[in-house]
C-alpha cells in the first residue's frame, strides 16, 4: 500500500500587517487544523515559523488547542524564517534552536525534521543542521534531478566534512495537484507511487484564490483526509523504519519556479534587486550581535520576488529596515565609509541620535535616510524593473483546469491604465540624483558615475558634491561645470507609508503636479514628520507618484511606490547648487 508522507507549511512575513494576518488565520489556518483535530488517525506534518505560532498561541488560544489535538509530527527551522545560507552559521544555529525550544516547551516534542526555507539547498547549511539536531529534511524533487537521480520515492543522505542528514523530496506532480485538483484524482495520483511525498504551504487551504470555497464549504479537505487517512504516515516513522536511497550530492538550487525567478541560484535575487542586496548586507554588517532584532532583519520574504509580493511589497521592507534601525542602537555614532554591500564601490554611513544618512559612491546618491525614533526608512524606494511575467500579464491568455485555478494559471485583469503605466527605470530610484538636460531631453546622467569619496565630499569629472551632517538632515553644496547654456536637474525619490494624506506646502499631493519655490515641505501624517528640502534659488519642481506592477497570490499588484520629484533650474557652463534636505519634527 502507498505510504503518504503529507506535510503543511504555515508561514506569515514577520510581524506582517494584522489585517493580512487575521485572514490567514481566520480563512486557513482555524478551519484547516478545526478539520485535523477531528481525525486523530490522520497523521501529518506541520513547519510553521516561530513567530506566528507564538502569536495564534496569544491571541488564538482554540486553534492552537485545535493544532496541539492534530496527529501532528513538528519541524523545525529557523524562528523567523530566514533562508538559512543567506545568514551567518551562528545566526543559523541560534534560530533553529530558537524554534526548537518554543516547540519543545509548548508541545513536547523535539522535531527531528527541518523544513528547509523555500527549498534553498547549499551544504553549507550541514553544519548547523548537525549541531541542532536536526536528522532530515525537506528539499524538492528538482534537487534530485539535478544531482543526475530519479528516485523521489523515499529519502536519500548527503554529507559535509562528514556531517551527514536526510533528504526527503517533495513530489511535484502531487504539489501542483493539491489541492487544486479534486480530491478523487489527487487521490489517484498519490497511489501512483509507493511513498508519495507531499510538504507544502498551508496558504493553499484556503488563502489562495478561490480555495477557501473549494476546500472547506464544498468538502475537498475532509474527503481528502477520508481517503488518505490509511496511507498518513509521520516522516519521523519512516525515518525509522525504512533505509535510505543511498548517498546524493546536491548542487546549489531550489524548486523548480524559484530556480526560473532567481537564474539558477537564489543568491542571484540580491543582484538583481539592489534593494533586497542593501537589506541583506546591512543585516549581515550586524551579525555580532546575535539578537531578536537582527533574527527579525533576517526573515527572506523581502529578500526575493516570484508568485508573491516580496520585494515589492513596501509594508515588508518597512519591516525589514525597523529591525535595522533597531540593530543600530547597539552600534556606536559616527561616520563610516566602506563597501559594506560588496559592490566594488564604497558607501558612506553617518548616524547620529536622531538619524541614519547613507550615501553610495555609486552616484554620490542618498540610499538610505532613516529617523531612528520612528524606525522608518524615506529613502525605502523601489526601482520599477521588467519582469518576465509582465508580457503574460498584458496578454493574458488564460488556461483552462479541471479543478480550481492555481497561482500558476491566472487570469489577469488589466485595466488599460494600468496597462499604459508599465513603466521600466533605466537607473535605481534613490536620491541626489544628478542630471543635464538641453533641449528637452537628457545629455548628461550622473547616477552611473563611480565619485570619489574624501570624507564627506564626493567627486568626479565636472562634478563634485558635498554632504554636510546636521542633528536633523544635512546641507548639500553641489559644483557643477558643463559647457553652453543648459538645466540641472536635481532628482529625489522618497518613500513614505501611505499616500492618501500626504502634503506638500500644505495641500494634499496628487498623482502629479508642479510647483516653483525655494522650500518644499512634505508633510507625513504617519511618522508625524516633515521633509523638507529648502534651497538657495528659486526651483521648478516636477512630481509624480510612481507605482510597480507586480505578481502576486491574487494576480496581480499595482502598488505606489514612492514619490518622484524632480527639480530644475537653468544654467550656463557652471553652477552652485545650494540647499537642505531635512526631517522635522
Amino acid at each position: 500500500m502507498t505510504k503518504l508522507l503529507f506535510g503543511v507549511h504555515l508561514h506569515q512575513p514577520v510581524d506582517n500587517l494584522g489585517v493580512a494576518v487575521k485572514k490567514a488565520i481566520e480563512f486557513c489556518y482555524a478551519p484547516f487544523f478545526k478539520l485535523t483535530s477531528q481525525y486523530r488517525e490522520f497523521r501529518f506534518a506541520l513547519h510553521s515559523s516561530g513567530w506566528i505560532l507564538e502569536y495564534i498561541r496569544d491571541n488564538y488560544p482554540e486553534v492552537f488547542r485545535d493544532i496541539k489535538n492534530s496527529n501532528i509530527e513538528f519541524f523545525t527551522g529557523g524562528y523567523y524564517e530566514p533562508i538559512l545560507s543567506s545568514i551567518d552559521r551562528a545566526s543559523q544555529i541560534n534560530q533553529i534552536t530558537k524554534l526548537t525550544k518554543f516547540i519543545e516547551d509548548n508541545f513536547n516534542q523535539t522535531p527531528k525534521g527541518l523544513w528547509l526555507t523555500e527549498r534553498v539547498w547549499s551544504d553549507e547549511i550541514i553544519y548547523a543542521l548537525k549541531r541542532c539536531g536536526v536528522k532530515y529534511i525537506i528539499v524538492d524533487d528538482e534537487h534530485i534531478y539535478r544531482a543526475n537521480e530519479k528516485n523521489i520515492e523515499g529519502y536519500w543522505t548527503t554529507e559535509s566534512g562528514g556531517d551527514r542528514v536526510s533528504i526527503f523530496p517533495i513530489n511535484k506532480e502531487l504539489r501542483y495537484k493539491i489541492p487544486f485538483a479534486k480530491s478523487d484524482e489527487s487521490i489517484d495520483e498519490i497511489r501512483k507511487y509507493s511513498t508519495a511525498i507531499i510538504f507544502d504551504d498551508l496558504e493553499k487551504f484556503g488563502l489562495w484564490p478561490k480555495t477557501y470555497s473549494w476546500v472547506y464549504e464544498e468538502g475537498w479537505l475532509e474527503q481528502f483526509i477520508q481517503k488518505s487517512i490509511d496511507m498518513s504516515m509521520h516522516f519521523s516513522s519512516y525515518f525509522s523504519n525504512y533505509n535510505s536511497l543511498g548517498l546524493i550530492y546536491l548542487p546549489e538550487s531550489s524548486y523548480i519556479e524559484m530556480n526560473e525567478w532567481a537564474g539558477g541560484k537564489w543568491k542571484n535575487f540580491l543582484k538583481r534587486y539592489s534593494e533586497a542586496n542593501r537589506i541583506h548586507k546591512r543585516a549581515l554588517e550586524f551579525r555580532e550581535l546575535q539578537n531578536e532584532p537582527l533574527f527579525k532583519a533576517q526573515t527572506n520574504d523581502v529578500l526575493w520576488h516570484g508568485a508573491f509580493g516580496g520585494i515589492y511589497l513596501p509594508n515588508l521592507r518597512d519591516n525589514a529596515y525597523r529591525y535595522i534601525v533597531e540593530c543600530e542602537d547597539f552600534t556606536k555614532d559616527g561616520l563610516t565609509i566602506s563597501d559594506i554591500e560588496i559592490l566594488g564601490y564604497n558607501q558612506l554611513k553617518f548616524k547620529n541620535q536622531q538619524l541614519i544618512m547613507r550615501f553610495s559612491a555609486k552616484g554620490a546618491t542618498l540610499i538610505e535616510f532613516d529617523d531612528r525614533e520612528k524606525r522608518f526608512n524615506f529613502q525605502n524606494t523601489l526601482t520599477l524593473r521588467e519582469e518576465s511575467y509582465h508580457k503574460d500579464m498584458i496578454n493574458s491568455n488564460r488556461k483552462e483546469s479541471s479543478g480550481i485555478d492555481t497561482i500558476h494559471n491566472i487570469n489577469y485583469a488589466l485595466s488599460d491604465e494600468v496597462r499604459e503605466n508599465l513603466i521600466v527605470d533605466s537607473y535605481e530610484r534613490v536620491s541626489f540624483i544628478d542630471l543635464l538636460k538641453r533641449d528637452n531631453r537628457i545629455i548628461k546622467n550622473f547616477s552611473k558615475t563611480i565619485f570619489n569619496i574624501e570624507d564627506n565630499i564626493f567627486k568626479t569629472k565636472g562634478l563634485t558634491k558635498e554632504y554636510i551632517f546636521l542633528d536633523n538632515g544635512f546641507k548639500f553644496k553641489n559644483s557643477l561645470e558643463f559647457s553652453g547654456e543648459n538645466s540641472y536637474i536635481l532628482e529625489i525619490n522618497l518613500h513614505f507609508a501611505h499616500y492618501d494624506d500626504l502634503k506638500l506646502n500644505g495641500k494634499i499631493i496628487d498623482e502629479s503636479g508642479k510647483l516653483i519655490d525655494r522650500v518644499f515641505i512634505i508633510r507625513d501624517n504617519y511618522t508625524k514628520r516633515d521633509i523638507e528640502i529648502r534651497f538657495r534659488d528659486n526651483m521648478r519642481l516636477e512630481y509624480r507618484l510612481f507605482k510597480s506592477l507586480s505578481q502576486s497570490e491574487k494576480g496581480f499588484d499595482n502598488i505606489i511606490q514612492g514619490i518622484n520629484l524632480t527639480f530644475e533650474i537653468d544654467f550656463k557652463d557652471k553652477i552652485e547648487l545650494e540647499g537642505e534636505f531635512l526631517c522635522q519634527r
